[in-house]
């Protein structure tokens, strides 16, 4: 064989050589193109998840009802000390009938005197309850008089068998002897895991027959602070000291044992009032998913007073902020109106004339 063939040969064999890696090489950049393009498509769709998911929990899909829509004519105040044992003329109690009446109370948590430590409470720190109750009832019935038994957790050693029972005793003095309509307990501070109060409500349901269905059922109140759900308490509670706070286990367990529960959606250290609406409208939205089976239990505790502490800015946490972020919480589409009653103002003897307005115009009803 010619030297000229060798070459020839060897050229072509070099050409398929050199053909071949080119094959490969092109055929593995496009296998590189496709892996490339299938996690870009899959990191898109995680994306587009993530920002759906985001927005359906921090805002999310929702009515645009007016508040009017879901007041109920249901809402409660706190009302001051004065009422039960300070005497009062029949005009000025009248005159807070009809107040509570223009603004859609049916519940007023009459403060009858903290709680002693043993339990009790003298009876000369409420003398002036059955007179005001005999006046109030002949200017409207429709209103429900609870007694209002507070005081520092601290203070009551509930953990104390015998004061347990004193507490309860006291609460059917209330009720059966002097016919109010049902106890409000305001106990603070609560916190998550607090079995001695769970069992005062156990005892006290049973003893005024709370939450049967006759004409004239006694309602057994709590006031609480806000509900944080379970999978954001097991998050924060891990850098944050949550006292304030009580978890939805807590709160199931306070539902089964009462007939109304009062928030106490204030005093939080939130110091911008749009974040006091958002705040708000989630915790309506979190507490009406966890109190769906419980008709008619939740009230949304609002501030009115303006004394301004660390814990508490009346410019962001206020009447104004707090109902426009409760209305938004029920508009939403997360929300489960039937547990929802009405408002909670705290309290009566701190709401004033504008502030009242408020409530007609975004809540009462519409203008």
């Amino acid at each position: 064989m010619s030297s000229h063939h060798q070459k020839t040969r060897l050229q072509q064999f070099r050409e398929r050589l050199s053909v071949g890696v080119k094959g490969r090489s092109a055929s593995g950049s496009v296998s590189t193109g496709r892996m490339m393009m299938r996690v870009l498509q899959v990191c898109l769709l995680v994306f587009i998840l993530a920002v759906v998911i985001a927005w359906y929990f921090l805002l999310g899909p929702s009515n645009r009802e007016h508040g009017s829509f879901f007041n109920r004519q249901a809402n409660a105040v706190w009302a001051p000390h004065t009422w039960s044992e300070d005497p009062h003329s029949v005009e000025e109690i009248r005159e807070f009938v009809e107040k509570m009446a223009a603004g859609g109370v049916k519940y007023v948590f009459l403060h009858v005197g903290p709680i002693e430590a043993d339990g009790t409470i003298p009876g000369a720190r409420y003398r002036a309850l059955p007179e005001f109750l005999k006046v109030a009832r002949t200017y409207g019935d429709r209103v429900k008089y609870l007694a209002w038994m507070g005081q520092i957790r601290g203070k009551l050693p509930l953990q104390e068998l015998q004061v347990r029972r004193e507490v309860v005793r006291t609460a059917r003095v209330f009720v059966e002897e002097l016919g109010m309509d049902g106890i409000h307990y305001d106990i603070e501070p609560i916190v998550d895991g607090d079995t001695d109060f769970l069992y005062v409500l156990e005892d006290t349901k049973k003893a005024l027959g709370a939450g049967n269905l006759s004409r004239d059922k006694k309602i057994l109140s709590v006031a609480l602070p806000e509900m944080i759900p379970d999978y954001v308490f097991a998050v924060v509670r891990r850098v944050l000291d949550l006292k304030s706070y009580l978890s939805s286990e807590y709160y199931l367990k306070v539902a089964e044992r009462s007939d109304q529960i009062a928030v106490m959606t204030y005093e939080n250290s939130i110091h911008s009032g749009w974040i006091y609406q958002y705040f708000l409208k989630h915790e309506v939205i979190w507490l009406t998913q966890l109190l769906q089976d419980y008709k008619g239990i939740l009230l949304i505790g609002l501030p009115t007073y303006d004394t301004k502490t660390p814990s508490f800015d009346p410019k962001a946490e206020n009447i104004y902020f707090g109902l426009k972020g409760m209305i938004e919480g029920l508009n939403s589409w997360r929300s489960h109106v039937d547990p929802f009653e009405g408002v909670a103002l705290y309290g009566s003897w701190t709401t004033d004339a504008e502030e009242w307005k408020t409530m007609e115009r975004l809540f009462l009803k519409r203008l």
